[in-house]
Protein backbone atom coordinates (compact mmCIF):
# COMPACT_ATOMS: atom_id res chain seq x y z
CA UNK A 1 0.00 0.00 0.00
CA UNK A 2 1.28 3.25 -1.17
CA UNK A 3 -0.88 5.52 1.18
CA UNK A 4 -2.16 7.37 -2.49
CA UNK A 5 -6.20 6.93 -2.37
CA UNK A 6 -7.74 4.33 -4.81
CA UNK A 7 -11.18 5.35 -4.65
CA UNK A 8 -12.74 8.52 -6.11
CA UNK A 9 -12.41 10.74 -3.69
CA UNK A 10 -8.80 11.77 -5.22
CA UNK A 11 -11.33 13.56 -7.76
CA UNK A 12 -12.29 15.98 -5.19
CA UNK A 13 -8.53 16.16 -3.84
CA UNK A 14 -7.67 17.13 -7.82
CA UNK A 15 -10.60 19.76 -7.62
CA UNK A 16 -9.96 21.62 -4.49
CA UNK A 17 -6.06 21.70 -5.81
CA UNK A 18 -7.47 23.51 -8.86
CA UNK A 19 -9.99 25.64 -6.78
CA UNK A 20 -6.55 26.77 -4.82
CA UNK A 21 -4.75 27.69 -8.12
CA UNK A 22 -7.32 29.83 -9.85
CA UNK A 23 -7.24 31.55 -6.30
CA UNK A 24 -3.72 31.85 -5.56
CA UNK A 25 -2.09 31.97 -9.34
CA UNK A 26 1.04 30.62 -8.39
CA UNK A 27 3.76 31.04 -11.12
CA UNK A 28 4.19 28.27 -13.52
CA UNK A 29 0.77 26.84 -12.49
CA UNK A 30 -0.27 24.68 -15.92
CA UNK A 31 -4.26 24.82 -14.14
CA UNK A 32 -3.52 28.78 -14.15
CA UNK A 33 -2.10 28.83 -17.70
CA UNK A 34 -5.38 26.72 -18.81
CA UNK A 35 -7.67 28.74 -17.06
CA UNK A 36 -6.47 32.53 -18.20
CA UNK A 37 -5.96 31.13 -21.49
CA UNK A 38 -6.63 34.25 -23.97
CA UNK A 39 -8.95 31.50 -26.02
CA UNK A 40 -10.97 31.34 -22.75
CA UNK A 41 -13.28 28.05 -22.20
CA UNK A 42 -12.33 27.48 -25.45
CA UNK A 43 -8.66 25.94 -24.65
CA UNK A 44 -9.62 24.06 -22.67
CA UNK A 45 -12.57 22.63 -24.54
CA UNK A 46 -9.79 21.45 -26.85
CA UNK A 47 -7.66 20.01 -24.34
CA UNK A 48 -11.07 17.66 -23.25
CA UNK A 49 -11.13 16.55 -26.61
CA UNK A 50 -7.34 16.00 -27.18
CA UNK A 51 -7.36 13.72 -23.96
CA UNK A 52 -10.93 11.81 -25.59
CA UNK A 53 -9.17 11.37 -28.46
CA UNK A 54 -5.45 10.01 -27.41
CA UNK A 55 -8.16 7.38 -24.77
CA UNK A 56 -10.16 6.30 -27.77
CA UNK A 57 -6.61 5.14 -29.66
CA UNK A 58 -5.39 3.85 -26.62
CA UNK A 59 -8.78 2.19 -25.91
CA UNK A 60 -8.59 0.61 -30.04
CA UNK A 61 -5.16 -0.55 -29.84
CA UNK A 62 -6.04 -2.85 -26.49
CA UNK A 63 -3.15 -0.90 -24.22
CA UNK A 64 -4.05 -1.31 -20.70
CA UNK A 65 -0.91 1.29 -19.21
CA UNK A 66 -2.36 4.06 -22.04
CA UNK A 67 -5.91 3.74 -21.08
CA UNK A 68 -5.16 4.50 -17.50
CA UNK A 69 -2.81 7.03 -18.35
CA UNK A 70 -4.98 8.92 -20.92
CA UNK A 71 -8.47 8.40 -18.72
CA UNK A 72 -6.10 10.14 -16.20
CA UNK A 73 -5.44 13.09 -18.49
CA UNK A 74 -8.90 13.45 -19.87
CA UNK A 75 -10.67 13.27 -15.98
CA UNK A 76 -7.66 15.94 -15.39
CA UNK A 77 -9.15 17.87 -18.02
CA UNK A 78 -12.94 17.53 -17.42
CA UNK A 79 -12.46 18.82 -14.02
CA UNK A 80 -10.52 21.92 -15.00
CA UNK A 81 -13.73 22.06 -17.27
CA UNK A 82 -15.98 21.86 -14.34
CA UNK A 83 -14.29 24.01 -12.55
CA UNK A 84 -14.58 26.65 -15.03
CA UNK A 85 -17.89 26.51 -15.52
CA UNK A 86 -19.50 26.40 -11.92
CA UNK A 87 -20.05 22.66 -11.43
CA UNK A 88 -18.43 20.16 -8.80
CA UNK A 89 -17.87 16.96 -8.35
CA UNK A 90 -20.37 16.99 -5.75
CA UNK A 91 -23.07 18.17 -8.61
CA UNK A 92 -21.98 15.28 -10.65
CA UNK A 93 -21.99 12.63 -7.80
CA UNK A 94 -26.19 13.59 -6.60
CA UNK A 95 -26.99 13.64 -10.53
CA UNK A 96 -25.17 10.50 -10.62
CA UNK A 97 -26.98 8.84 -7.23
CA UNK A 98 -30.27 10.20 -8.61
CA UNK A 99 -29.77 8.48 -11.66
CA UNK A 100 -29.01 4.80 -10.25
CA UNK A 101 -31.92 5.24 -7.47
CA UNK A 102 -34.19 2.26 -7.40
CA UNK A 103 -37.69 3.87 -8.86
Amino acid sequence: MTGIPTDLSVLNEIYKIIEDRSKNKPEGSYVCALLDDPKGINKILEKVGEEATELIIAVKDGKKDEIVYETSDLLFHILVLLFESGVTPEDISAELARRHRPK
